[in-house]
């Protein structure tokens, strides 16, 4: 979200701006500790594009990925914090060929799990927030597709039991498991996926970017001390 990136990049002390791939990559220190702040634009392949140039051109430690998602289990509500255990990709299909909705061919998996470290991290995070916000540890699926109908909600949540859906997490996470690098994915829930996701989206957004903000900012400080 480029309203969490506008929060966090006015408290990091910026020592390089550079820009690949059409991306504003910010490297500097926040909390004292160095990191490089980046919004990846929408959709797989930009978040895939975003994670590489991470690790090829900043030598990126550990990846964690931040924003919004739908919310799909029951148990979740607008404002709950999902923390990635795993991450798939519901929109990919090659189920003509006897697979199962989401399997990649050729790869040794197709859920992509989180660092357990990262999760830990991120839940004693999202714990300091608020006592109003309830966080849920689970699977999160995502796909080149803004989720917004009763029928997609139920045919995803019946092929992967995801916690939350969204467009970048499972790239991401892809790309974390093919180099080898640790992850995480955190999402605040914006709307419920259904008929009336695209308005509950816009009216929670802001409020969305100021808990991801906090809660990235408090993981780069415990960071150094747990990983």
């Amino acid at each position: 979200m480029i309203e969490e990136v506008e929060i966090l990049r006015d408290k990091m002390e910026i020592e390089n701006t550079e820009t690949i791939a059409g991306m504003e990559f910010y490297q500097g220190t926040l909390g004292g500790e160095n990191i490089v702040l980046v919004q990846s634009g929408v959709g797989k392949v930009n978040a895939a594009a975003c994670a590489q140039a991470l690790v090829d051109h900043f030598g990126a430690d550990y990846l964690i990925n931040s924003g919004v998602a739908g919310g799909l289990s029951p148990d979740v509500t607008i404002g709950d914090i999902v923390i990635s255990t795993d991450a798939v990709q519901h929109d990919f299909d090659i189920t003509a060929f006897g697979e199962k909705p989401g399997i990649i061919a050729r790869m040794d998996t197709s859920y992509f799990e989180a660092d357990e470290k990262l999760i830990q991290l991120a839940q004693s995070a999202a714990e300091g927030l608020t006592d109003d916000i309830n966080v849920y540890q689970g699977r999160i699926a995502s796909g080149d597709q803004f989720i917004a109908s009763p029928e997609r909600k139920e045919w995803i949540t019946e092929n992967f039991s995801p916690y939350a859906v969204e467009m970048e997490g499972a790239a991401i996470a892809h790309v974390a498991f093919l180099n080898e690098v640790p992850f995480v994915i955190i999402r605040a829930i914006s709307d419920d996926a259904g008929g009336e996701a695209d308005v509950k989206y816009e009216d929670f957004v802001k409020v969305a970017a100021e808990n991801a903000s906090k809660m990235i900012e408090e993981m780069i400080k415990s960071a150094s001390e747990s990983l």
